[in-house]
């Protein structure tokens, strides 16, 4: 039995998606794909396009067998905590054989190598690293320099070193990247495969059959959901789950004025409890605060050299949802996730679910979450079941809540 595990957002499904789930059935012979999918929150530190349950339905529609919740603090961290939170819940099924995953490269073996410089940190590269730091650019910008620089003196395998600038700077790239290392710091048997991503490029707003999930959210944002302009953008069924669930959309002003008013609350104290908030960031914010006219412009009035447009969206987003550095170490130090949270799955699959229970708690019925897992455990399951209330909150229709609705079984 072949198992595949799939780390996804759905945000929404599109053909690329598709096309990933058709590649590891097909060609890699797959018996069941198992997916970890972010929650109501996603880690460009925004509230996900539609809610959970219904991207859930997406995956199961176009052949996904089994859909497991990544929990919020992972969901919303950065490309290393979003990735190793996503292996260790993988890790922990105890029965997945490949992790595929597309990436603008399409190249494990480089993708390989360069995961191994992260990973051992040779001495050249770790000062590297540390004297860009020192000038003032933030950590990615500072690790893409020193990898350029260690790469092109060395003597690793790679045609073009010039190529690894370009490499660094494409998302998909970089969390591929993110896999590898997690896995290789595990010792995981998990044996990681990629498959060059199709379609548009991330920030692209092209609509056309290989439109990616941004240029999809931007055009119903702009245009309405118009299922002529987008039924050749994304399988049939997932277009229908939209329009199904057009009226709870994440209202992005409601989310804005949920964080103002967080931002108000704990003015005088600070935000530097909260997870990649540094004291600069904190006094910054306060500083800035009178200026606050929407979660998007304050993020882009706050970033920085040394402080990216993203990690800024993070950083409200913990701050609203109560994400602590404290307790990101506490779950750290639990190796990030000792139970999953199954979302749904096909009626076919309960075998797989019955195998994954031998080797973790599988919470199928969240009523039965408190008893059948530990005080740390069950902590990180009601805050990101909390997160989920929080983007219920900001819904022109509310989701109905989470403790009445049946799981998803197809």
């Amino acid at each position: 039995m072949k198992t595949i595990g799939i780390i996804a957002e759905f945000n929404p499904f599109h053909n690329g998606h598709l096309h990933l789930i058709e590649y590891c059935r097909k060609e890699l012979h797959a018996d069941y794909i198992v997916v970890v999918m972010s929650g109501d929150f996603v880690q460009r530190g925004t509230p996900a396009f539609v809610c959970k349950f219904a991207r859930t339905k997406m995956a199961l529609s176009c052949g996904a067998d089994l859909v497991l919740e990544l929990p919020v603090y992972y969901s919303t961290g950065s490309a290393e905590f979003f990735a190793s939170g996503a292996v260790a819940l993988l890790n922990k099924l105890g029965c997945v054989d490949q992790l595929v995953f597309g990436s603008e490269c399409g190249d494990i073996t480089v993708l390989d190598l360069i995961a191994n410089v992260l990973v051992e940190e040779p001495k050249q590269f770790k000062d590297e690293l540390s004297e860009h730091i020192k000038r003032g650019d933030s950590y990615p910008v500072a690790r893409q320099k020193a990898l350029l620089n260690y790469i092109s003196g060395s003597a690793l395998p790679i045609e073009n070193p010039c190529d690894i600038e370009s490499l660094l700077s494409s998302p998909n790239n970089i969390l591929g990247i993110e896999y590898i290392k997690a896995l290789k710091a595990t010792s995981s048997s998990i044996i990681p495969v990629t498959i060059k991503r199709i379609g548009e490029s991330y920030n692209s707003a092209k609509i056309n059959a290989l439109a990616s999930a941004s240029g999809i959210r931007k055009y119903i944002y702009e245009e309405g959901l118009k299922k002529d302009s987008l039924r050749d953008s994304m399988p049939g069924s997932c277009l229908d789950l939209l329009i199904e669930n057009s009226d709870r959309f994440a209202d992005i002003k409601r989310y804005s004025d949920l964080v103002y008013y967080k931002l108000l609350l704990e003015k005088e104290s600070g935000y530097t409890r909260y997870l990649d908030v540094t004291n600069d960031l904190s006094n910054k914010i306060v500083s800035n605060l009178e200026k606050y006219e929407n979660f998007d412009q304050f993020c882009l009035l706050l970033k920085s050299k040394d402080i990216a447009y993203s990690r800024i969206c993070r950083c409200l987003t913990h701050i609203l949802l109560n994400i602590t550095a404290d307790n990101m170490d506490r779950y750290k130090s639990d190796k990030y996730t000792s139970f999953v949270r199954v979302l749904g799955m096909r009626m076919a699959s309960s075998a797989l679910v019955k195998k994954i229970n031998h080797s973790c708690i599988a919470i199928t019925n969240i009523k039965n979450a408190e008893k059948e897992l530990t005080e740390l455990e069950y902590q990180l399951f009601k805050e990101t079941i909390m997160a989920t209330e929080i983007y219920n909150s900001i819904c022109p229709k509310k989701n109905p809540n989470e403790y009445r609705l049946k799981q998803i079984i197809i």
